[in-house]
Protein backbone atom coordinates (compact mmCIF):
# COMPACT_ATOMS: atom_id res chain seq x y z
CA UNK A 1 0.00 0.00 0.00
CA UNK A 2 0.87 3.23 -1.15
CA UNK A 3 2.54 5.44 2.44
CA UNK A 4 0.01 8.02 2.47
CA UNK A 5 1.45 11.90 3.05
CA UNK A 6 0.76 13.68 7.06
CA UNK A 7 1.21 16.90 4.26
CA UNK A 8 -2.81 16.41 3.98
CA UNK A 9 -3.69 17.78 7.39
CA UNK A 10 -4.11 21.11 5.78
CA UNK A 11 -5.04 21.73 1.67
CA UNK A 12 -3.42 24.98 0.93
CA UNK A 13 -5.01 27.21 -2.11
CA UNK A 14 -1.83 26.85 -3.49
CA UNK A 15 -2.54 23.45 -3.92
CA UNK A 16 -5.31 24.01 -6.60
CA UNK A 17 -2.66 25.59 -9.22
CA UNK A 18 -0.37 22.41 -8.35
CA UNK A 19 -3.34 19.90 -9.40
CA UNK A 20 -3.79 21.75 -12.69
CA UNK A 21 0.03 20.89 -13.07
CA UNK A 22 0.78 17.46 -11.75
CA UNK A 23 -2.69 15.74 -11.93
CA UNK A 24 -1.43 12.52 -11.60
CA UNK A 25 0.13 13.11 -7.92
CA UNK A 26 -3.45 11.96 -6.63
CA UNK A 27 -2.47 10.62 -2.73
CA UNK A 28 -1.04 13.70 -1.17
CA UNK A 29 -4.33 15.42 -0.57
CA UNK A 30 -6.81 12.64 0.44
CA UNK A 31 -5.53 11.04 3.29
CA UNK A 32 -3.88 11.70 6.76
CA UNK A 33 -2.43 8.26 7.59
CA UNK A 34 1.09 9.30 8.40
CA UNK A 35 4.20 6.82 7.07
CA UNK A 36 3.89 5.43 10.50
CA UNK A 37 0.64 4.72 11.10
CA UNK A 38 0.73 2.53 7.99
CA UNK A 39 3.54 0.70 9.43
CA UNK A 40 1.36 0.15 12.57
CA UNK A 41 -1.46 -1.05 10.67
CA UNK A 42 0.39 -3.22 8.75
CA UNK A 43 1.41 -5.09 11.94
CA UNK A 44 -2.09 -4.81 13.90
CA UNK A 45 -3.82 -6.64 10.44
CA UNK A 46 -1.18 -8.95 9.44
CA UNK A 47 -2.03 -11.89 11.72
CA UNK A 48 -5.19 -13.46 10.84
CA UNK A 49 -8.26 -13.33 13.19
CA UNK A 50 -12.01 -13.46 12.88
CA UNK A 51 -14.56 -12.16 14.94
CA UNK A 52 -18.01 -10.86 14.78
CA UNK A 53 -19.43 -7.09 14.53
CA UNK A 54 -22.67 -6.97 15.40
CA UNK A 55 -25.28 -6.96 12.37
CA UNK A 56 -27.41 -3.74 12.14
CA UNK A 57 -30.41 -4.54 11.02
CA UNK A 58 -31.79 -0.70 11.21
CA UNK A 59 -28.86 1.40 10.97
CA UNK A 60 -29.25 4.48 13.62
CA UNK A 61 -26.34 6.44 12.73
CA UNK A 62 -28.28 7.80 9.61
CA UNK A 63 -30.96 9.28 12.21
CA UNK A 64 -28.69 12.38 13.14
CA UNK A 65 -28.92 13.74 10.00
CA UNK A 66 -32.34 12.35 8.49
CA UNK A 67 -33.45 15.80 7.50
CA UNK A 68 -29.99 16.13 5.44
CA UNK A 69 -30.19 12.70 3.40
CA UNK A 70 -33.94 13.41 2.48
CA UNK A 71 -33.25 17.01 1.06
CA UNK A 72 -29.93 15.26 -0.86
CA UNK A 73 -32.17 12.15 -1.81
CA UNK A 74 -34.57 15.54 -3.54
CA UNK A 75 -31.69 16.64 -5.02
CA UNK A 76 -30.67 13.67 -6.75
CA UNK A 77 -34.08 12.88 -8.31
CA UNK A 78 -33.78 16.44 -9.62
CA UNK A 79 -30.31 16.54 -10.93
CA UNK A 80 -31.77 15.42 -14.90
CA UNK A 81 -34.39 18.67 -15.02
CA UNK A 82 -33.56 20.65 -17.84
CA UNK A 83 -31.14 17.84 -19.19
CA UNK A 84 -31.99 15.73 -22.64
CA UNK A 85 -34.84 12.92 -22.15
CA UNK A 86 -32.56 10.58 -22.00
CA UNK A 87 -30.57 11.94 -19.13
CA UNK A 88 -33.60 12.78 -17.00
CA UNK A 89 -35.05 9.35 -17.90
CA UNK A 90 -31.63 7.86 -16.61
CA UNK A 91 -31.18 9.58 -13.32
CA UNK A 92 -34.40 9.06 -12.43
CA UNK A 93 -33.71 4.94 -13.28
CA UNK A 94 -30.68 5.22 -11.07
CA UNK A 95 -31.58 7.25 -8.43
CA UNK A 96 -35.32 5.21 -7.55
CA UNK A 97 -33.17 3.10 -5.46
CA UNK A 98 -30.62 5.67 -3.98
CA UNK A 99 -28.60 3.18 -1.96
CA UNK A 100 -26.94 3.38 1.50
CA UNK A 101 -26.07 7.02 0.98
CA UNK A 102 -23.22 6.41 3.30
CA UNK A 103 -20.66 9.01 1.34
CA UNK A 104 -23.35 11.87 2.15
CA UNK A 105 -24.05 10.49 5.34
CA UNK A 106 -20.21 10.57 6.13
CA UNK A 107 -20.19 14.20 4.70
CA UNK A 108 -22.87 15.18 6.93
CA UNK A 109 -21.91 13.95 10.09
CA UNK A 110 -18.06 15.09 9.76
CA UNK A 111 -19.24 18.26 9.48
CA UNK A 112 -20.61 18.61 12.73
CA UNK A 113 -17.27 18.65 13.96
CA UNK A 114 -16.25 22.09 12.19
CA UNK A 115 -16.89 25.29 13.62
CA UNK A 116 -18.48 26.76 11.15
CA UNK A 117 -22.27 25.88 10.22
CA UNK A 118 -23.62 26.37 6.58
CA UNK A 119 -25.71 23.89 5.54
CA UNK A 120 -26.11 24.68 1.91
CA UNK A 121 -22.91 24.48 1.62
CA UNK A 122 -22.18 21.15 3.12
CA UNK A 123 -25.31 20.01 1.35
CA UNK A 124 -23.33 20.73 -2.14
CA UNK A 125 -20.23 18.88 -1.30
CA UNK A 126 -22.66 15.78 -0.32
CA UNK A 127 -24.39 16.06 -3.41
CA UNK A 128 -21.30 16.49 -5.67
CA UNK A 129 -19.27 13.65 -4.10
CA UNK A 130 -22.24 11.65 -4.80
CA UNK A 131 -22.80 12.62 -8.33
CA UNK A 132 -19.16 11.44 -8.58
CA UNK A 133 -19.83 7.78 -6.95
CA UNK A 134 -22.54 7.30 -8.92
CA UNK A 135 -21.10 8.59 -12.24
CA UNK A 136 -17.94 6.07 -11.48
CA UNK A 137 -20.30 3.40 -11.00
CA UNK A 138 -22.55 3.90 -14.10
CA UNK A 139 -18.91 3.75 -15.83
CA UNK A 140 -17.43 0.63 -14.13
CA UNK A 141 -20.80 -0.87 -14.92
CA UNK A 142 -20.32 -0.19 -18.71
CA UNK A 143 -16.28 -1.42 -18.42
CA UNK A 144 -17.65 -5.08 -16.69
CA UNK A 145 -20.85 -5.05 -18.62
CA UNK A 146 -23.10 -5.41 -15.61
CA UNK A 147 -26.39 -5.99 -15.87
CA UNK A 148 -27.80 -5.80 -12.12
CA UNK A 149 -27.20 -3.08 -9.43
CA UNK A 150 -28.95 -2.38 -6.74
CA UNK A 151 -31.01 -5.49 -7.69
CA UNK A 152 -32.29 -3.16 -10.57
CA UNK A 153 -30.78 -2.70 -14.32
CA UNK A 154 -28.02 -1.10 -14.52
CA UNK A 155 -28.37 1.97 -17.37
CA UNK A 156 -26.16 0.18 -20.20
CA UNK A 157 -28.67 -2.58 -19.55
CA UNK A 158 -31.90 -0.73 -19.80
CA UNK A 159 -30.10 1.67 -23.21
CA UNK A 160 -26.92 0.78 -24.45
CA UNK A 161 -22.78 1.34 -23.56
CA UNK A 162 -22.75 4.73 -25.78
CA UNK A 163 -26.03 6.00 -23.58
CA UNK A 164 -24.68 5.00 -20.41
CA UNK A 165 -20.94 6.80 -21.18
CA UNK A 166 -22.61 9.95 -21.25
CA UNK A 167 -25.10 9.59 -18.64
CA UNK A 168 -21.49 9.24 -16.59
CA UNK A 169 -20.00 12.22 -18.22
CA UNK A 170 -23.14 14.40 -17.48
CA UNK A 171 -23.21 13.33 -14.46
CA UNK A 172 -19.67 14.01 -13.39
CA UNK A 173 -20.09 17.20 -15.39
CA UNK A 174 -22.88 17.62 -12.55
CA UNK A 175 -20.53 17.25 -9.63
CA UNK A 176 -17.82 19.52 -11.11
CA UNK A 177 -20.87 22.37 -11.39
CA UNK A 178 -21.54 21.97 -7.60
CA UNK A 179 -17.83 21.54 -6.49
CA UNK A 180 -16.66 24.95 -8.77
CA UNK A 181 -18.67 27.34 -6.16
CA UNK A 182 -17.75 25.98 -3.42
CA UNK A 183 -15.95 28.52 -1.00
CA UNK A 184 -12.59 26.64 -0.11
CA UNK A 185 -9.85 26.15 -2.91
CA UNK A 186 -8.54 23.08 -1.16
CA UNK A 187 -11.94 20.98 -0.93
CA UNK A 188 -12.25 22.27 -4.36
CA UNK A 189 -9.01 20.42 -5.17
CA UNK A 190 -9.97 17.42 -2.99
CA UNK A 191 -13.12 16.81 -4.86
CA UNK A 192 -10.66 17.10 -8.34
CA UNK A 193 -7.96 14.78 -6.86
CA UNK A 194 -10.52 12.10 -5.53
CA UNK A 195 -11.46 11.55 -9.73
CA UNK A 196 -8.38 11.84 -10.24
CA UNK A 197 -7.71 9.07 -7.96
CA UNK A 198 -10.46 7.42 -9.16
CA UNK A 199 -9.50 6.95 -12.87
CA UNK A 200 -6.07 5.75 -11.92
CA UNK A 201 -7.43 3.02 -9.65
CA UNK A 202 -9.90 2.06 -12.51
CA UNK A 203 -6.60 2.55 -15.34
CA UNK A 204 -4.61 0.16 -12.96
CA UNK A 205 -7.52 -2.33 -13.04
CA UNK A 206 -8.05 -2.29 -16.94
CA UNK A 207 -4.77 -2.39 -18.23
CA UNK A 208 -3.10 -4.81 -15.78
CA UNK A 209 -1.72 -8.22 -17.00
CA UNK A 210 -3.13 -11.07 -16.38
CA UNK A 211 -1.10 -12.30 -13.18
CA UNK A 212 -2.12 -12.70 -9.70
CA UNK A 213 -1.40 -8.98 -7.97
CA UNK A 214 0.46 -8.67 -4.49
CA UNK A 215 -1.41 -8.00 -1.51
CA UNK A 216 0.21 -4.22 -1.80
CA UNK A 217 -0.86 -4.12 -5.34
CA UNK A 218 -4.67 -4.90 -4.15
CA UNK A 219 -4.11 -2.22 -1.45
CA UNK A 220 -3.07 0.15 -3.90
CA UNK A 221 -5.58 -0.39 -6.14
CA UNK A 222 -9.02 -0.08 -3.48
CA UNK A 223 -7.15 3.01 -1.77
CA UNK A 224 -7.38 4.42 -5.23
CA UNK A 225 -10.86 3.24 -5.98
CA UNK A 226 -13.03 3.19 -2.83
CA UNK A 227 -11.17 4.50 -0.03
CA UNK A 228 -9.66 8.17 -1.74
CA UNK A 229 -13.69 8.75 -2.32
CA UNK A 230 -14.74 8.17 1.81
CA UNK A 231 -11.65 10.20 2.77
CA UNK A 232 -13.04 13.11 0.41
CA UNK A 233 -16.08 12.79 2.34
CA UNK A 234 -14.55 12.98 5.77
CA UNK A 235 -11.86 15.44 5.00
CA UNK A 236 -13.45 17.88 2.74
CA UNK A 237 -16.70 18.07 4.89
CA UNK A 238 -14.32 19.07 8.18
CA UNK A 239 -12.39 21.42 6.05
CA UNK A 240 -15.60 23.10 4.68
CA UNK A 241 -16.77 23.48 8.28
CA UNK A 242 -12.96 25.20 9.39
CA UNK A 243 -13.13 22.40 12.08
CA UNK A 244 -9.53 22.42 13.99
CA UNK A 245 -6.53 20.64 11.91
CA UNK A 246 -6.31 17.65 14.56
CA UNK A 247 -10.12 16.37 13.77
CA UNK A 248 -9.56 17.13 10.09
CA UNK A 249 -6.97 14.92 10.15
CA UNK A 250 -8.43 12.28 12.39
CA UNK A 251 -11.57 11.98 9.90
CA UNK A 252 -9.12 11.50 6.93
CA UNK A 253 -7.30 8.59 8.66
CA UNK A 254 -10.97 7.13 9.41
CA UNK A 255 -12.09 7.35 6.04
CA UNK A 256 -9.65 6.22 4.16
CA UNK A 257 -9.68 2.88 6.64
CA UNK A 258 -13.13 2.94 6.34
CA UNK A 259 -13.09 2.80 2.47
CA UNK A 260 -10.48 0.21 2.60
CA UNK A 261 -12.55 -2.16 4.82
CA UNK A 262 -15.71 -1.39 2.87
CA UNK A 263 -14.15 -2.69 -0.36
CA UNK A 264 -12.47 -5.74 1.35
CA UNK A 265 -15.69 -6.54 2.74
CA UNK A 266 -17.56 -6.03 -1.21
CA UNK A 267 -14.77 -8.43 -2.28
CA UNK A 268 -15.74 -11.42 -0.37
CA UNK A 269 -19.65 -10.63 -1.11
CA UNK A 270 -18.41 -11.03 -4.06
CA UNK A 271 -17.39 -14.82 -3.37
CA UNK A 272 -19.63 -15.53 -0.78
CA UNK A 273 -22.74 -13.19 -0.76
CA UNK A 274 -26.46 -14.25 -1.95
CA UNK A 275 -26.82 -12.49 -5.56
CA UNK A 276 -30.55 -11.59 -3.93
CA UNK A 277 -29.56 -9.82 -0.79
CA UNK A 278 -26.07 -8.30 -2.40
CA UNK A 279 -27.97 -6.60 -4.88
CA UNK A 280 -25.33 -7.49 -7.79
CA UNK A 281 -24.32 -10.63 -9.83
CA UNK A 282 -22.34 -12.46 -7.62
CA UNK A 283 -18.41 -13.34 -9.07
CA UNK A 284 -18.10 -10.97 -10.98
CA UNK A 285 -14.90 -10.22 -10.79
CA UNK A 286 -14.14 -13.71 -10.85
CA UNK A 287 -15.29 -14.21 -14.23
CA UNK A 288 -13.41 -10.97 -15.70
CA UNK A 289 -10.09 -12.15 -14.19
CA UNK A 290 -9.70 -9.26 -11.32
CA UNK A 291 -7.66 -10.87 -8.38
CA UNK A 292 -9.33 -9.41 -4.80
CA UNK A 293 -8.25 -10.02 -1.58
CA UNK A 294 -9.86 -13.29 -0.88
CA UNK A 295 -8.86 -14.99 -4.63
CA UNK A 296 -5.39 -14.21 -3.53
CA UNK A 297 -5.16 -15.63 -0.20
CA UNK A 298 -6.95 -18.90 -1.72
CA UNK A 299 -4.56 -18.70 -4.34
CA UNK A 300 -0.76 -18.36 -1.56
CA UNK A 301 -3.12 -21.41 0.36
CA UNK A 302 -3.16 -23.37 -2.70
CA UNK A 303 -0.25 -23.61 -5.05
CA UNK A 304 1.41 -19.76 -4.63
CA UNK A 305 1.12 -16.65 -6.57
CA UNK A 306 2.23 -18.52 -9.97
CA UNK A 307 0.38 -21.72 -9.28
CA UNK A 308 -2.59 -23.39 -11.05
CA UNK A 309 -5.47 -21.84 -9.00
CA UNK A 310 -3.86 -18.64 -9.59
CA UNK A 311 -3.56 -18.96 -13.29
CA UNK A 312 -7.21 -20.65 -13.66
CA UNK A 313 -8.34 -17.00 -11.40
CA UNK A 314 -6.85 -14.69 -13.76
CA UNK A 315 -7.92 -16.01 -17.09
CA UNK A 316 -10.25 -13.77 -18.66
CA UNK A 317 -13.09 -14.81 -20.34
CA UNK A 318 -14.30 -18.17 -18.10
CA UNK A 319 -17.47 -20.24 -18.72
CA UNK A 320 -19.84 -20.29 -16.49
CA UNK A 321 -19.43 -23.74 -15.29
CA UNK A 322 -15.73 -22.56 -14.54
CA UNK A 323 -16.52 -19.75 -12.66
CA UNK A 324 -18.34 -21.63 -10.16
CA UNK A 325 -15.89 -24.36 -9.75
CA UNK A 326 -13.58 -21.44 -8.82
CA UNK A 327 -16.06 -20.31 -6.49
CA UNK A 328 -16.67 -23.69 -4.79
CA UNK A 329 -12.69 -23.71 -4.76
CA UNK A 330 -12.31 -20.35 -2.90
CA UNK A 331 -15.30 -20.81 -0.40
CA UNK A 332 -13.91 -23.77 0.82
CA UNK A 333 -10.50 -22.39 1.69
CA UNK A 334 -9.17 -19.97 4.23
CA UNK A 335 -9.38 -17.06 1.94
CA UNK A 336 -12.72 -14.95 2.79
CA UNK A 337 -12.12 -15.68 5.95
CA UNK A 338 -8.44 -14.24 6.18
CA UNK A 339 -9.72 -11.52 4.06
CA UNK A 340 -12.35 -10.68 6.18
CA UNK A 341 -9.16 -10.66 9.32
CA UNK A 342 -7.89 -8.21 7.03
CA UNK A 343 -11.19 -6.01 6.71
CA UNK A 344 -11.48 -6.07 10.67
CA UNK A 345 -8.45 -4.37 11.18
CA UNK A 346 -8.95 -1.88 9.19
CA UNK A 347 -12.34 -1.50 10.65
CA UNK A 348 -10.18 -1.45 13.92
CA UNK A 349 -7.78 1.45 12.87
CA UNK A 350 -10.88 3.16 11.82
CA UNK A 351 -11.99 3.24 15.65
CA UNK A 352 -8.76 4.08 16.42
CA UNK A 353 -8.85 7.15 14.33
CA UNK A 354 -11.89 8.38 15.83
CA UNK A 355 -10.46 8.67 19.50
CA UNK A 356 -8.77 12.17 18.16
CA UNK A 357 -11.97 13.40 18.18
CA UNK A 358 -14.55 14.98 20.76
CA UNK A 359 -16.79 12.49 22.50
CA UNK A 360 -20.21 13.40 21.19
CA UNK A 361 -23.26 11.54 19.19
CA UNK A 362 -21.51 12.18 15.85
CA UNK A 363 -18.65 10.44 16.93
CA UNK A 364 -20.73 7.40 18.22
CA UNK A 365 -23.00 7.59 14.68
CA UNK A 366 -19.36 7.45 12.61
CA UNK A 367 -18.64 4.11 14.84
CA UNK A 368 -21.84 2.97 13.91
CA UNK A 369 -21.27 3.57 10.20
CA UNK A 370 -17.95 1.70 11.34
CA UNK A 371 -19.34 -1.63 12.24
CA UNK A 372 -22.39 -1.87 9.50
CA UNK A 373 -20.05 -1.61 6.78
CA UNK A 374 -17.53 -4.69 8.36
CA UNK A 375 -21.42 -6.44 8.83
CA UNK A 376 -23.70 -5.95 5.69
CA UNK A 377 -24.63 -8.41 3.57
CA UNK A 378 -24.75 -5.41 0.71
Amino acid sequence: MRPLSPSCRRVTPAAVSTLVRDAPAVSSLLSSVTRGAVVDLARSTRAPRLRFVGAVSSPAFYAPVETELKELERRLLAVGRGGHPTFQAAVEHVFQTPGKLLRPTLVFLSARFGTRDDRETVLNLAQSLELVHTASLVHDDIVDRADVRRNIPTVNAMWDGDVALIVGDYLFAKAYALAAVLPKPEVIAIVAQTVFALCDGELNEVTSPPTMPTEAEYLERIELKTASLYAACCQGAALLTEADPEHVAALGAFGTNLGLAFQMTDDILDLVGDEAEFGKAVGRDLQEGMATLPMIYAAAESSGQDGELARRIVAPGKSRDEVIDLLRIIRASGGPERARARALGFHDAALRALDGLPARGEREALRDVADFVISRVR
